[in-house]
């Protein structure tokens, strides 16, 4: 075999994927939506949403932001997953321990989600000085 004809078959296995991948067909200039803060704000602002929707007075003023980390610890043995502030009048949900957390009996988007959701309405719960399930009624029986 003539080095030309090596040359092309190397070439061709190249295609076939034996390089490294492409860039996404997105490019480089336009953020992934499949990135772990764009899926983290997504299932947030679903919740707070929702909250927002069946407690329209109690949170119409509420601030409720994201934040990468705590500058605090929280109490120990916890992590510190958000913050409450009723004289701001925010709440502050700290990305990287929510997604960080153990103890998913299933890992995968939909616990992952269903975890986030839990995290802000236990923070709105709190905010309010209510009960999880004073808050949404009905919607955890199935436990």
């Amino acid at each position: 075999m003539s080095g030309r004809e090596h040359e092309s078959r190397r070439a061709v296995a190249r295609r076939h994927g034996r390089r490294p991948n492409r860039s996404s067909v997105t490019g480089h200039g336009l953020p992934n939506p499949d990135s772990r803060v764009r899926k983290f704000e997504a299932f947030a602002r679903g919740a707070v949403e929702l909250l927002q929707a069946h407690f329209p007075e109690e949170l119409r003023s509420v601030q409720i932001g994201f934040q990468t980390a705590p500058t605090g610890t929280g109490d120990g043995n916890n992590p510190l997953l958000y913050s409450i502030d009723r004289e701001a009048k925010t709440i502050m949900l700290f990305r990287v321990p929510i997604q960080r957390a153990r103890g998913l009996h299933v890992e995968d988007d939909e616990h992952r989600r269903y975890y986030v959701e839990h995290c802000v309405h236990l923070a709105v719960c709190e905010y309010l000085g209510r009960e999880p399930w004073e808050v949404l009624p009905g919607r955890f029986d199935h436990f």
